[in-house]
């Protein structure tokens, strides 16, 4: 049998795009010549190179029949070529391949409502790239995902391939938009324990409302409802249906193709109890000892949520104590016949270990010791997983990081296996900001601002600020400093410089300037003593109320506060949960020409309620004595009223009263009296909000808010004012936009009980 005979009967393969197909059936292996070289015809664009790298068989080897159908398959699997075909000449083995044509563009047609450079970035297909039909084809399913994100429930893509030469084409993407689809509809069908409001408010997926054009609410995506969906069923679970089942939903196109329909069917199940809960494995601590730890007891409603935090509870405990690797498996039984289950958890403690090698990535800006001296873990000592877990909260509380950006992985090196190196990752945000405003504020006026802000200067950890504020009734100017970690220790040093004229009182002007050194050491986890020295000189100008004694109030103050001020909030400048408590007590007539005591307390509280729905309380007292007799000035007493505490009512509005005759004639009678605020020695008042976004895009958020406080005699507290309202906040460039409408409950006789409208910059707490 001559060479070419045996080339056509024995190795004449053929690839189709999408299969092999064998001239013959390969039957036992067997050898069919000894190659003495190998040649790769029809190449254009790839290298010879990378085809004889990737096959096996090599110059001076026996080719069998079945590593030539192994070397086919993976020149074939490069994706280069749309067939490839082996021949023999001699003992000359040659791969005859056909290449797949270059893509010379990328077109897109139809794409009204989106823009060929959001489209470009979707797709892996690149001009002048070869030809991938399956990456094509996921380049579709990602367009269709983006469009659907979009809002465009209804687009669809396609893609057409319109040769130019035997060589290149030009892959065409096709899209029929449609119009946006709107969610006219949400409605719940089989619930009893929850109404479809409570429901709605858990989802994601938002019927049209007034204000859909903002936040892109009222956009159907099926990813996100998927995930409202599981939403649902986790929030059952939550309250004790542990059966629950929702089915899949009902999605009806109106005949416009604008507007979408959604009906989902729930099954809840009944409502779950704990009957009783045991401990199994290797359990290291008392029964007793391990369910004072746990939040779920015995008779308590199932609740998946306190389960897992459960677990999370008992499995730190194991790693506490250096089991690393300790496993917590929580196991349900249902109890026949009864709506109870019985929870088993079951201990697997592992070896303990111990930190090796810490190390940060990603800190472009921030020094790496900004990060590693708020870390509860050090290398070399046992593993604690709550140390861990603090760590994480305390980076992430400085707030120069992106948020979900801070990771910490633990890694056993190589052999080690009782040893894990923690791997910190980060993701640095902006933390300067310069801002320049201008507006109107019903507290102030016109006005014009701007402020320098850096919370993470030099990448040190230190925050250097400075603003100066222009209106019609107040101009101010402060420049301020901190460092942190003084000197690398843990001692907190700072300063500020500050001017500030205020012309907004109807009993006077006042103009006050001077400056502030502070020092702070922290005496307990997340709790600081801070010691503050003020040299400040007040002077009074155009006073309307004169009962003031002007002598009292100009002059130098010079004073010493005191203060303890301990601070668990999970973000310093935006916070969602946690509290922050600060006591203080301030002295003055340490020199200077007047002499008080003020004594304070102020406590906030913020919990993330449900999703992005954020609770936050404050409640604020103070009160000050008199010293040695001397007279404590106007400026220094407490009003309440106006945008900053009881937003019901305007400024200085609340306080002891007082009637002055203003204008006297030669004889003594009245020409006019009017009302002033003499300012109290005592004051205290407290605020509940509830925040939420409105356009999270756009950060605008819409508040509700109740307030409630007083400024009188301590001794007499007297009348407690009441009010409440609602507001939109807007996190702008300049700061956040405050705009807020109060509704005083409960006003004095004679006074205007309406709305009060404040607009203001800057957070209320």
């Amino acid at each position: 049998m001559n060479n070419s005979l045996m080339s056509s009967i024995i190795i004449s393969f053929f690839l189709s795009l999408n299969s092999l197909v064998f001239a013959m059936e390969l039957g036992p292996e067997k050898d069919l010549f000894k190659v003495s070289d190998i040649k790769i015809q029809g190449l254009k664009k790839v290298e010879k190179e990378a085809v004889l790298e990737r096959i096996s068989t090599k110059k001076g080897q026996e080719l069998t029949n079945y590593s030539l159908k192994k070397d086919i398959e993976k020149i074939y699997n490069l994706k280069y070529f749309d067939s490839v075909e082996a021949h023999q000449e001699g003992s000359v083995l040659i791969f005859k391949v056909k290449e797949k044509p270059i893509i010379a563009k990328i077109v897109f047609e139809g794409n009204d409502e989106v823009s060929k450079d959001d489209l470009t970035g979707q797709i892996k297909s690149k001009e002048y790239s070869i030809l991938d039909i399956n990456t094509i084809k996921t380049d579709v399913k990602a367009m269709q995902k983006f469009y659907e994100e979009k809002g465009f429930y209804l687009a669809s893509v396609n893609y057409e391939l319109r040769k130019v030469d035997d060589e290149n084409v030009d892959l065409v993407f096709k899209v029929d938009e449609f119009e946006k689809v709107r969610v006219k509809k949400i409605s719940f069908l089989g619930t009893q324990a929850f109404s479809d409001n409570e429901l709605k408010g858990l989802m994601e997926t938002r019927e049209e409302s007034l204000f859909s054009f903002m936040s892109g609410s009222g956009n159907f995506k099926e990813f996100g409802f998927r995930t409202d969906i599981e939403r649902i069923k986790y929030f059952y679970r939550t309250k004790g249906y542990l059966q629950i089942n929702i089915g899949t939903p009902d999605v009806t196109v109106s005949e416009d193709k604008k507007w979408v329909f959604v009906t989902v069917k729930v099954n809840e199940g009944p409502k779950f109890s704990i009957r009783d809960i045991s401990f199994q494995g290797e359990v290291l601590f008392p029964d007793t000892e391990l369910m004072e730890k746990i939040k779920l007891k015995n008779g308590d409603v199932y609740s998946e949520e306190l389960l897992r935090n459960d677990v999370q509870t008992l499995t730190e405990l194991y790693q506490d104590q250096g089991y690393a690797f300790a496993n917590v498996i929580r196991n349900l039984n249902v109890v026949p016949g009864e709506n109870k289950v019985d929870v088993d958890f079951s201990f697997e403690k592992g070896k303990i270990a111990y930190f090796g090698k810490i190390s940060v990535k990603g800190n472009t800006k921030s020094r790496d010791k900004v990060i590693r001296r708020e870390l509860k873990i050090k290398e070399g000592a046992r593993f604690t997983g709550t140390g861990l877990r603090e760590s994480k909260e305390n980076v992430n509380r400085l707030g120069f990081f992106e948020p979900g950006s801070v990771v910490f992985n633990t890694i056993s090196p190589p052999g080690k296996d009782d040893v894990l190196d923690v791997e910190i990752t980060v993701k640095e945000k902006s933390t300067g900001q310069i801002s320049l405003g201008a507006g109107y504020s019903t507290q102030t006026g016109g006005f014009f601002q701007a402020s320098i802000t850096q919370n993470n200067f030099r990448g040190m950890g230190q925050q250097l600020s400075f603003s100066t504020s222009l209106s019609k009734n107040q101009k101010s100017f402060s420049l301020s400093f901190t460092e942190p970690y003084f000197l690398d220790t843990k001692w907190t040093a700072g300063g500020e410089v500050f001017k500030n004229e205020n012309k907004e009182l109807s009993s006077y002007d006042y103009k006050k300037e001077g400056f502030a050194l502070r020092v702070g050491y922290p005496i307990f986890d997340y709790t600081r003593l801070f010691t503050t020295y003020k040299l400040e000189e007040t002077t009074l100008e155009n006073i309307e109320d004169e009962t003031i004694d002007e002598e009292a109030e100009n002059g130098l103050t010079s004073s010493v506060r005191l203060a303890l001020v301990t601070d668990k909030r999970n973000h310093r400048f935006e916070p969602t949960d946690g509290y922050y408590i600060n006591i203080a007590t301030e002295y003055a007539g340490v020199g200077g020409e007047k002499k008080w005591l003020k004594n304070e307390f102020d406590s906030r509280y913020f919990k993330s309620i449900w999703g992005d729905l954020v609770f936050r309380s404050r409640f604020y007292t103070s009160k000050l004595e008199v010293v040695e007799g001397q007279k404590i000035p106007r400026n220094e007493k407490f009003s309440l009223g106006g945008a900053r505490n009881l937003r019901g009512f305007n400024i200085q509005d609340i306080g002891p009263k007082k009637i002055v005759l203003v204008d006297a004639d030669d004889d003594g009678l009245k020409n006019d009296e009017k009302e002033f605020n003499s300012g109290a020695l005592f004051t205290a008042y407290t605020t509940f909000e509830f925040e939420h976004p409105l356009a999270r895009e756009a950060g605008l958020k819409w508040v509700v808010f109740y307030d409630a406080g007083t400024a009188a005699d301590f001794k007499d507290i007297g009348k407690i004012y009441m009010d409440y309202g609602f507001g939109f906040r807007w996190f702008s460039p300049i700061g956040v936009l405050r705009f807020e409408f109060g509704f005083p409950i409960n006003p004095d006789s004679g006074e205007d009980d309406g709305s009060k409208f404040h607009f203001d910059i800057g957070q209320l707490f």
